[in-house]
């Protein structure tokens, strides 16, 4: 149907408002055609729109939205290549289990098939395949054609990205039918839909979790970052307050209970799960981070009580216990009210709590000797400390890297939940810089510490002309160790080829190169630094300003540093996330 006159409005505009309707307030993107005018849409009903450098980034940042608010951010991406782009964040998104949309715009219906501008035919010959990419990353996935009905389709795919576990959902339009007109009159904007159930697990279940986790000499809590986003934070922090469990955080999970608290096994971390012999499992998977709940890194006998969301994940790498379905929030919910019939209460005194405490105090000297090295060129862990040591504790903190990574995740501590974002469960490295815009948007005051490695940081750099465009608070520390780390003399035997330009070892980047420069160039601040002093002197200088102010400290450490003293062991394996 057509419009005109004042009741008409074009499909940008409807889709602009459908939005808005669903509750979307950030939207991150790179206009093009035929998406141009609906940048200008979102703007025009109140959306924040940030306009990216590239949109992986983007796909990346609006992730991240949605696992901080809880509402999925929106990626807003041209057709073929920038859907292809974007590909990366919908399923990292969906690896992770976060909320997000993507809006994208094809070719004109009448051009289908023809070879439009940016459309994606197969190879093979026949209709464009643009949707077909992004279905296998996607919980839902549609081709509105009809401005009547866009919609409807925006409604289900926020629906989808919420509901469940979480994840990506992909709306695609085409350009003429963004630019088209209908009578106002005849759109129907559904109602937001209501926040996703609180499922609760069977009674019986309760109690018989509760039963092994009393009957454990050795009992256990893991905390993941699904019970961060679920927002069960302050009922786990109960739990553990009546029950005395030791608990360990996944590296996301980090916060829902305070790192720095004395039943946190963080530092006795291998220790702890090889000896657990129960342990309750919040929002977490056993996947390559948890080592798949398997020996050797776990006892054999160990018995799981596995709280997750999508019932298909129980018993993914081994059988458990007990398989708590549902909500996060509201089944520690019921195990809180559980404990009144079924108490629980580990002495501080046991034997359990006290070798833990053993292992704990042996890692805190081992680390304690390195935070206080001092001596150049740094090892990782001074400058992670001196970083730790004056983060404010409501700043969030984007963490991305391999070793930098590894070791940060011992080092920053974190003590409320979602405060810390990084490679998550892909292991996807290049998500930091929309990470830490989009943790600045939903975090204003004082905003965002980003702490990389140099290859990390070089795989979304630029994306800091949007920090300093929009002047938003972020800081960002670069762990340069000239992308060497660890090296192995060996590394540089047998090196060969005609080109002496090329013989560089294959993870080796550009010596002392100056990132900093970044920031100077387009006019925030950039500090390099080589040594402890001077790196404590510029970072207690970012963050002292609320909000903090676009910066970047280029800190060079040794290309020989690791996990320990700089001494060339071999690349961190796998698995010590």
């Amino acid at each position: 149907m057509s419009g005109k006159g004042n009741d008409a409005i074009k499909g940008r505009h409807v889709v602009a408002k459908a939005l808005k309707s669903q509750g979307i307030k950030y939207v991150f993107g790179i206009v093009g055609y035929p998406i141009i005018e609906l940048g200008f849409a979102l703007q025009s009903e109140g959306l924040t729109y940030v306009g990216m450098r590239n949109e992986q980034a983007a796909s990346y940042a609006a992730a991240a939205v949605g696992y901080l608010t809880g509402t999925p951010g929106c990626c807003l991406v041209v057709p073929g290549p920038g859907v292809i782009h974007a590909l990366a964040g919908m399923a990292n998104a969906s690896a992770n289990g976060w909320p997000m949309i993507c809006i994208a715009g094809s070719s004109e219906l009448e051009q289908d098939g023809l070879g439009a501008f940016q459309e994606s035919l197969p190879p093979q010959g026949g209709a464009q395949m643009q949707l077909q990419y992004v279905v296998p990353v996607c919980k839902y996935s549609v081709k509105a054609t009809e401005i009547e009905r866009i919609p409807f389709f925006v409604e289900q795919a926020v629906r989808y990205a919420k509901n469940g576990r979480p994840g990506a959902t992909y709306v695609e339009i085409a350009g003429d039918t963004l630019r088209k007109s209908c009578a106002a009159s005849q759109i129907y904007y559904p109602s937001m839909g209501i926040d996703p159930p609180l499922s609760l697990a069977p009674s019986a279940e309760i109690q018989r979790a509760l039963r092994v986790l009393k009957g454990a000499k050795r009992p256990l809590i893991i905390v993941g970052k699904g019970a961060a986003y679920a927002g069960a934070s302050s009922l786990i922090r109960e739990f553990q307050k009546q029950t005395n469990m030791p608990f360990l955080p996944s590296p996301m999970g980090k916060g829902v209970l305070p790192d720095d608290h004395p039943m946190c096994m963080s530092s006795a971390r291998s220790f702890a799960l090889k000896n657990a012999d129960a342990i309750l499992l919040i929002g977490a998977r056993l996947n390559w981070i948890l080592h798949y709940g398997r020996p050797p890194r776990y006892s054999r006998d160990v018995k799981f009580i596995h709280i997750e969301i999508l019932p298909e994940e129980l018993g993914h790498s081994l059988p458990v216990e007990v398989g708590l379905v549902g909500h996060a929030k509201a089944i520690v919910g019921q195990l809180v009210t559980g404990l009144k019939s079924e108490p629980i209460n580990i002495s501080s005194d046991s034997d359990w709590i006290k070798s833990l405490k053993e292992q704990q105090q042996k890692s805190i000297d081992i680390f304690s000797e390195l935070f206080n090295d001092r001596s150049v060129p740094l090892n990782y862990y001074c400058p992670l400390s001196i970083i730790n040591k004056h983060t404010p504790k409501n700043a969030i903190i984007v963490n991305e890297g391999s070793d930098t990574m590894d070791i940060g995740r011992t080092v920053l501590l974190n003590y409320e939940p979602k405060m810390r974002l990084d490679a998550g469960t892909w292991g996807t490295m290049g998500v930091g810089m929309g990470q830490a815009i989009a943790g600045a948007l939903v975090n204003p005051n004082p905003g965002c510490v980003f702490v990389a490695g140099d290859s990390a940081f070089g795989f979304s750099g630029m994306e800091f002309e949007v920090v300093c465009r929009y002047q938003l608070p972020v800081v960002v520390v670069i762990i340069n160790n000239n992308g060497i780390g660890a090296l192995n003399p060996d590394d540089f035997m047998g090196l060969s080829g005609t080109d002496d330009r090329l013989n560089y070892p294959a993870k080796s980047l550009t010596p002392a190169c100056r990132y900093e420069g970044y920031a100077t160039a387009m006019g925030a601040t950039g500090v390099f630094v080589d040594n402890a002093d001077d790196l404590e002197r510029a970072f207690k200088a970012a963050v002292s300003t609320k909000p903090f102010k676009p910066t970047i400290i280029n800190c060079m450490i040794s290309t020989t540093a690791s996990r320990g003293k700089p001494a060339a062991p071999p690349f961190a394996k796998v698995g010590k996330l």
